[in-house]
């Protein structure tokens, strides 16, 4: 089967592309992502992905433009510029979603799902390839369930096969063979408001630590 492979970044696409070869399909990787922001971060994952391109041998068409405008136009969020790149102390917001009235993940993220895959499914259709798919399919951290939701209605949309694999049970070797051959391995999933959920996790958990260590020493005194 001949197919077009969504990638959102170098580690998660290692083992759906030693699965696609082991299963003697033809694919052709994807590039497009405009939910990873900043620009930084960006060209950090697009780099990543190029290396190992060129290390495995993998043909990857890419949409390489950095447009976040378009994640956030299908948020239905008016005022992009609030969200540049320049937008001061903007980007390290931990209350950024609360301030754009923007939902929560998981709900936020059907939106970068539908955005991603849509334009995927299209482009398969329009490359005449039997069927397209997506490294997503490997992480833990992303609704597996709601994916293939979105790709089995794209498939009815676009007649176009998806192609759905559980790649989940091999994440972690996927994230032990990235640290091996030195790919970026980022932080965060990619979007901005990823970005500041995890900043505002990780301030709850400075401030519990704080406060455990705060009530042990009081303890000890």
């Amino acid at each position: 089967m001949n197919i077009l492979l969504h990638v959102c970044c170098s580690n998660c696409s290692l083992y759906p592309i030693k699965i696609l070869r082991s299963g003697n399909h033809d694919f052709t990787g994807f590039w497009f992502n405009p939910n990873i922001q900043p620009y930084d971060e960006y060209q950090s994952r697009l780099a990543s992905l190029k290396k190992l391109s060129d290390l495995w041998k993998v043909d990857i068409h890419y949409r390489e433009e950095y447009k976040p405008e378009e994640y956030f136009r299908a948020l239905q969020i008016e005022d992009v510029s609030l969200l540049s790149d320049n937008a001061a102390n903007t980007l390290d917001n931990p209350e950024l979603s609360n301030n754009f009235n923007v939902p929560p993940a998981p709900e936020r993220c059907r939106t970068c799902y539908q955005l991603r895959l849509e334009k995927t499914a299209e482009e398969a259709k329009k490359g005449g390839f039997d069927a397209f798919t997506t490294t997503l399919l490997i992480s833990p951290y992303q609704d597996f369930e709601q994916i293939c939701e979105i790709g089995i209605k794209l498939a009815e949309t676009y007649d176009v096969i998806f192609h759905m694999d559980d790649f989940r049970p091999f994440f972690r070797d996927a994230m032990n063979l990235a640290k091996e051959m030195g790919l970026y391995r980022q932080k965060y999933c990619g979007c901005i408001f990823s970005k500041a959920e995890r900043l505002k996790a990780k301030a709850q958990r400075d401030k519990g630590t704080e406060a455990q260590s705060f009530n042990n020493n009081k303890k000890t005194s």
